[in-house]
């Protein structure tokens, strides 16, 4: 195995239309069960589990995991730790490559009174463990990378607005859970109105060391890496989720809050992905 130094928070990015090695997409799921896309050889009520695993970490409050009418609704409402709540692909070894429709409806943080806790953080993601850095160990996310593309509500965020951020990250793994991580590489990719529609799509493409992260109709942007790629996960993932990170606040005082409510729709993965 080489080794090779970690980048932390780089800012470079690259854009434009350089050529690479990647997949075309396809669909995977509308989440539209009278008229599916792709087709299914037979009707299918509510999610589909030959295409999605339940996935759900942390606590939380309340959540919803539904379909409505011809989305996806993930819902959660969270008041202590971390989680994640959604949906996993079925066949993650497979997929190099995430896009689809998301709405966030509402999402709200709100952290500790004393202002030097770390922000509360709630974001709604197309995420994915894609590669291990080190000596994968089965079952263990320790040393996975991971890749996300999502939009982000922060405690820090203005009082009242109704904005959101979308961003795009890359991270290692430094436990056995992926709890703690590694910065590789982040970028912001603007903003967005709560019940605003965004298009997202991350994309690994392992031949240039790097993935493409894309919002709507803008340039495609390139997240290098310099780790090594040569190894599949310890702990494969690839998912639709909204997750929580909240911060330990003092005794007595109020207890932060991380809220996501969002829609999900016309879902496509790499060709060789195709259910």
């Amino acid at each position: 195995m080489k080794t090779l130094p970690l980048k932390c928070a780089v800012v470079a990015l690259l854009l434009g239309g350089t050529a690479h090695a990647v997949e075309a997409l396809v669909p995977y799921d509308n989440f539209n069960p009278m008229e599916p896309n792709p087709p299914r050889a037979t009707k299918i009520r509510g999610i589909d589990p030959a295409r999605w695993v339940d996935v759900q970490t942390g606590s939380r409050v309340d959540s919803v995991r539904e379909l409505a009418f011809t989305r996806l609704r993930l819902m959660s409402r969270a008041d202590t730790g971390t989680g994640r709540f959604g949906l996993r692909f079925t066949h993650p070894e497979q997929v190099t490559a995430i896009a689809a429709k998301v709405r966030v409806n509402n999402a709200r943080s709100t952290g500790c009174v004393d202002p030097r806790s770390p922000p509360a953080r709630s974001t709604t993601e197309l995420t994915g463990r894609f590669f291990n850095a080190g000596l994968p160990s089965r079952g263990s996310a320790y040393d996975d990378v991971t890749a996300s593309i999502r939009v982000v509500s922060r405690s820090t965020d203005p009082r009242g607005s109704n904005e959101l951020r979308v961003e795009a990250v890359i991270e290692q793994c430094r436990d056995t859970t992926c709890t703690g991580r590694t910065q590789l590489f982040a970028t912001d990719l603007g903003l967005v109105h709560q019940g605003e529609q965004a298009s997202l799509r991350v994309q690994w493409d392992a031949d240039n060391d790097r993935f493409v992260f894309q919002r709507d109709a803008q340039p495609e942007v390139y997240g290098p890496y310099t780790v090594s790629d040569t190894h599949a996960p310890g702990a494969a993932d690839k998912a639709l989720v909204v997750t929580h990170a909240l911060p330990t606040c003092a005794s007595g005082t109020p207890l932060p809050r991380g809220y996501a409510n969002a829609y999900f729709h016309d879902v496509l993965v790499n060709t060789s992905a195709a259910p």
